[in-house]
């Protein structure tokens, strides 16, 4: 009996011993699949982060190229970008968009830039100039409009006086061309005493007058620092009544003319503080200037002169192919700047205006 439990625990013994082995060899395997698992995993992990990476450096590779072919001949590229912009005091207008590059020109305060695009390597627009393209730094251009001061006023008010100033354009004086026939009065008026000027002072009986050309003023980006051009006149008299004639050639050039126009008047009255001034209509009808001539009248307490009914009637201007024989017996033939100009007729209509309301 003794020697039946001797071998019965024996074989037990034997049994646990081979059960144990089984489970450290199934240890063993399992732990092995878990190696090769986590191994093949690790493995994909960097195949997967190869391929990422090389195709980066692919993609940055074919970026490269695509800038490289996009560069100019003097190795700049550039990016589209459409704006208007103002140029700032003495801006300097390049060749190509760096600071040593050649110069162009440069473009007084208050000149209208058209960009047209951004340098990819500098700090430069692109811009258009004069039907070709130039450079300029983003420092010398502005998004805003930079207010120009008015003249000081450093002379004293004049105290001698005369009955009447009128500044005008071309409409008002204008000097004598080959184009015309005229020489310092109403562009178009077959004599000076046909002009609305002298139609007006003769009607009115006035002894004392004067009459200028401010049209530069008109086309001007920096319109205050024309309004010295006033000076002999205001600085020297004390005018009863000062008629402006001015809008007719700021179509195209009509940025910040209500500013500009509301600083001329208040030029004026630092010397002619008591003149009546009166603002005359367009003879052309352009309705956002006359819109904003009849804002600044409102505004600065002028006298607005409509020209209503003139305005665009054929018969009040001279047309292309007309003649006109002057008395030296040279024969004009009116050409595309005096068309559209007043012809007597037209003179004679705007000064009736002007008359009824003075």
């Amino acid at each position: 009996m003794k020697k039946k439990i001797v071998i019965a625990l024996w074989i037990s013994l034997i049994a646990l011993i081979i059960a144990f082995g089984s489970l450290v060899v199934y240890q063993n395997k399992l732990e092995a699949e878990e190696a090769r698992i986590e191994q093949e995993a690790q493995e994909e992990a960097d195949k997967k982060a190869a391929e990422e990476e090389a195709a980066k450096k692919a993609a940055e590779e074919e970026k490269k190229k695509a800038e490289e072919a996009k560069l100019d001949e003097n190795g700049y590229s550039y990016t589209d970008y459409e704006a208007t912009m103002y140029a700032v005091s003495k801006a300097t207008v390049r060749e190509l968009p760096n600071d040593t590059a050649d110069i162009i020109g440069t473009l007084s305060v208050d000149t209208i830039v058209k960009i047209v695009a951004k340098c990819d390597q500098e700090d430069y627009y692109k811009i258009a100039v004069n039907g070709d393209y130039g450079y300029i730094s983003f420092d010398d251009v502005s998004e805003d409009y930079i207010d120009i001061p008015l003249p000081k006023a450093d002379k004293a008010i004049p105290t001698a006086t005369k009955d009447i100033l009128f500044i005008g354009n071309s409409i008002t004086k204008y000097p004598h061309t080959e184009d015309w026939w005229g020489s310092n009065w109403g562009c178009g008026a077959t004599t000076a005493a046909n002009d609305y000027v002298h139609l007006t002072v003769a009607a009115k009986g006035y002894t004392s007058y004067d009459a200028m050309s401010m049209r530069a003023w008109e086309f001007s980006n920096t319109r205050n620092y024309e309004l010295d051009d006033i000076d002999p006149y205001i600085t020297n008299y004390q005018y009863s009544t000062i008629v402006i004639e001015l809008g007719e050639n700021v179509k195209g050039h009509e940025n910040h003319f209500k500013e500009d126009f509301t600083d001329m008047i208040s030029y004026i009255r630092q010397y002619n503080p008591h003149a009546r001034i009166v603002i005359l209509d367009n003879f052309w009808k352009y309705d956002s200037i006359i819109s904003t001539k009849k804002a600044v009248a409102s505004e600065t307490g002028c006298t607005f002169v409509s020209l209503a009914g003139v305005q665009g009637v054929a018969d009040y201007q001279l047309q292309v192919g007309d003649t006109y024989t002057d008395g030296t017996g040279v024969t004009y033939t009116i050409g595309t700047f005096l068309a559209g100009h007043p012809n007597d007729a037209g003179f004679a209509a705007i000064a009736e205006k002007l008359i009824a309301a003075l």
